[in-house]
């Protein structure tokens, strides 16, 4: 990786770390929820039953860790296409 990229570079570790934090703590949640249960979570007025708020929870965990990941991809995938073009229009000598 160039001098030019580091913060790019890093930002791809910092969002696969992330997208698996988000995964393991949130389904995590979403599952201890599902199985304890618990009262009902009033939201927008109405109450909703605590276990599918953990179901929610999975689903949502597993949908960040997805764009998380995707978004860590994208950079590494520009990264590597920034590094073939510099690599192209560079005369060979």
């Amino acid at each position: 990786m160039k001098q030019g990229s580091g913060f790019l570079g890093a930002s791809v570790v910092i969002f696969k770390v992330l997208a698996w934090l988000s995964l393991i703590i949130q389904v995590g949640v979403g599952l201890v929820v599902l199985v304890v249960g618990g009262q009902p979570v009033p939201i927008g007025g109405v109450d909703v039953p605590a276990r599918a708020v953990g179901v929610l929870n999975c689903i949502a965990g597993v949908i960040y860790f997805f764009v998380l990941l995707l978004v860590s991809k994208i950079i590494r995938l520009l990264l590597d296409i920034h590094e073939h073009v510099v690599k192209g229009s560079h005369p060979t000598v």
